[in-house]
């Protein structure tokens, strides 16, 4: 039976693409953006494997690093070899700290060495002056997807607990931890979390970017750290000790010297022991990284570990990515499409100011200030000139261990970001590498990146036609510059720091739309698990104003057939196919949407869909116009 584009755009277009791709054992989603690394990453795979032997000759000390670093994540025999014994030292050095205080004296050097830890560290710009870097101390995941899951008990959470309780089982029995002993590890790590998890923020509250900005001084940080002397052990690995930090987790740390003690230090000592093990396992060999993985598996229904070289390829991006996406971009994109797509995001930014400047509910302060963000957002097309400067900073021994060689990683990435604590944000940074199948808008920045991965088929080609090429990335080029005024981007100024620019009757106005975009999604359902509208609702009105957008550059005397071409191209960039078990977890954690939502909900909003496809009442995709919202364009 044909499906008819007005009753589901999504299925018309990707119905027999969803019925007949199967999804790979090893993967728990496939999809357009998937097929597309899929191919970037075998064109790699084999280059880094040249370059590594010399028959692809390259000066870039950085891209060589990535190249060694990738033969020795593929070295299967070696890591077969070596077993468990790299983790060992590591192991035992976290279980010879018996008592809280033999556990303070080794903080510094806990910190310095990437150990676990009931905090970590990030750096970033400051929320509150968007030029200068600002350290940031936060708390842990919990084991379950989201803080808000442990407030109640039920099937389908005992059954989470139960398979991360075998997972940790089975890799304490690889160090010798077993029987009672492992019982009691697994117990006092369940204890840790779950007293955690009651301080943690949910991932709804995370969705919202103000909640994560909670400023402390460093006095205040040390003083309720005291006890457990975290903050001071910090102080002596940094730099330099700053003024003040961030804390996104501010209940969390409040509470870190009651959830430390002297009475409870085993829960957290044998917590630290199983997050090491799933933390480095998969850098062992490939019984261990296979068991390491087996709860995000048991999570997303992934019947299979990853294949190795996959593995191994996404090993070598953990940290030397840019590198990679660098030599991605200047082998495999070309200079002709890379100006292309600059003229059609240069298009999308005028036709917005044009939105803004004609825009009815907005007084004319607030609109300024908006027009301003979009006068000054950086674009970053295809790939960086250079790599940043941490690159400089990262080595690999080919003569090491693949563990060792990671920690090594760790340990020199987190000591650089540390050393920038305090000093000017590097705004020509880029927060994705060149050869990455995805897109960002960056608030504390105020730039919209795209790599060279997403800038071709099935997304962009050189030789599309416009309709098409506005489909297919146009829109998600608008949806990141959208980014810049949804419910997060909006409290950002020009310059990326958090700043209330808007009048208060336009935050009002603006408020009503937010509930309106977060209605529209809230309770349909995917795979039979209710959306979260407003734990989505940032992405969803970005997709919204991003096709609007783009529908106007397309102009308003687009044919009939553009129209469906542009809609077309817009549900074939989106094709999604997901496991169940995946779909649960994506629902509870991500701030997205599922695919076939992101397809149909937002094209009712618009007249141009009524006129290509002629949906009316009792279509799938007929929307009453009361109901219909358009952000900026009215």
């Amino acid at each position: 039976m044909t499906v008819r584009p007005a009753d589901d755009l999504y299925m018309a277009v990707n119905g027999a693409w969803q019925a007949q791709t199967v999804i790979p054992p090893d993967k728990a989603q496939i999809g357009a953006d998937s097929d597309l690394g899929d191919e970037i990453r075998a064109k790699l795979v084999r280059d880094l494997r040249a370059i590594n032997a010399g028959t692809i000759a390259t000066a870039d000390q950085s891209l060589l690093a990535a190249a060694r670093l990738f033969v020795l994540a593929d070295d299967r025999e070696a890591r077969n070899r070596l077993g468990v014994a790299p983790i060992r030292t590591r192991v035992d050095y976290l279980m010879s700290l018996q008592d809280v205080g033999a556990w303070r004296a080794a903080l510094p050097t806990l910190w310095r060495e990437q150990y676990p830890l009931p905090l970590s560290t990030f750096v970033m710009a400051d929320f509150h002056d968007a030029t200068v870097n600002m350290l940031n101390v936060s708390g842990p995941d919990p084991i379950l997807p989201d803080a808000a899951m442990y407030q109640e008990t039920n099937a389908d959470n005992d059954a989470m607990f139960a398979a991360w309780s075998q997972m940790a089982r089975t890799l304490l029995a690889a160090v010798g931890i077993t029987g009672r002993t492992a019982d009691r590890y697994v117990d006092d790590a369940l204890n840790f979390d779950r007293r955690a998890a009651a301080l943690l923020p949910t991932n709804e509250e995370f969705a919202v970017d103000t909640n994560w900005d909670h400023p402390l001084s460093w006095q205040d940080f040390a003083e309720v750290t005291a006890d457990t002397t975290l903050a001071t052990a910090l102080a002596t690995v940094l730099p330099n000790q700053p003024v003040r930090i961030n804390t996104p987790t501010p209940r969390y740390v409040a509470a870190l010297d009651r959830l430390v003690t002297a009475d409870n230090y085993g829960q957290w000592q044998h917590m630290a022991v199983i997050q090491e093990l799933i933390d480095h396992s998969r850098y062992l060999s490939d019984e261990l990284r296979q068991a390491a993985g087996a709860y995000q598996r048991y999570l997303s229904g992934q019947p299979q570990p990853t294949e190795w070289h996959k593995h191994a390829f996404a090993v070598a991006n953990e940290y030397l990515a840019e590198p990679i996406g660098i030599y991605y971009g200047r082998t495999y994109f070309g200079a002709a499409a890379k100006r292309d797509i600059t003229g059609l995001v240069r298009e999308l930014i005028a036709q917005y100011e044009v939105q803004l400047q004609n825009n009815t509910w907005l007084s004319p302060s607030t609109r300024d200030q908006a027009i301003a963000k979009l006068k000054t957002m950086r674009i970053k097309m295809g790939y960086p000139d250079h790599a940043a400067p941490v690159y400089q900073h990262l080595h690999v021994d080919p003569d090491a261990d693949l563990l060792g060689a990671m920690v090594r990683l760790e340990r020199e990435e987190t000591a650089y970001r540390w050393s920038t604590v305090g000093q000017p944000v590097d705004r020509s940074e880029w927060q994705m590498p060149g050869h990455l199948v995805n897109a960002c808008y960056d608030p504390s920045m105020n730039d919209i990146t795209f790599p060279a991965g997403i800038l071709q088929p099935p997304f962009y080609a050189l030789y599309w036609s416009r309709a098409a090429k506005l489909g297919g990335t146009g829109a998600t080029i608008g949806h990141e510059i959208s980014h810049s005024f949804d419910n997060n981007g909006a409290m950002f100024d020009e310059h990326g720091t958090m700043n209330n620019w808007w009048q208060e009757a336009d935050k009002v106005a603006f408020d009503h739309i937010v509930d309106a975009v977060a209605q529209q999604f809230d309770g349909r359902h995917y795979e039979g698990v209710p959306v979260n509208g407003r734990l989505t609702v940032s992405e969803n009105m970005a997709d919204n104003a991003g096709m609007d957008v783009a529908l106007a550059v397309l102009g308003p005397d687009a044919s009939v057939a553009a129209l469906r071409e542009f809609f077309t191209a817009y549900a074939r960039s989106w094709a999604t196919k997901m496991r169940p078990e995946r779909a649960k977890t994506v629902l509870r954690q991500d701030v997205h949407a599922p695919a076939t939502l992101r397809v149909n909900v937002p094209v009712m909003n618009f007249s141009e869909w009524y006129r290509a496809y002629g949906a009316q009442p009792g279509d799938g995709e007929y929307l009453p116009p009361a109901q219909r919202v358009v952000i900026w364009d009215r």
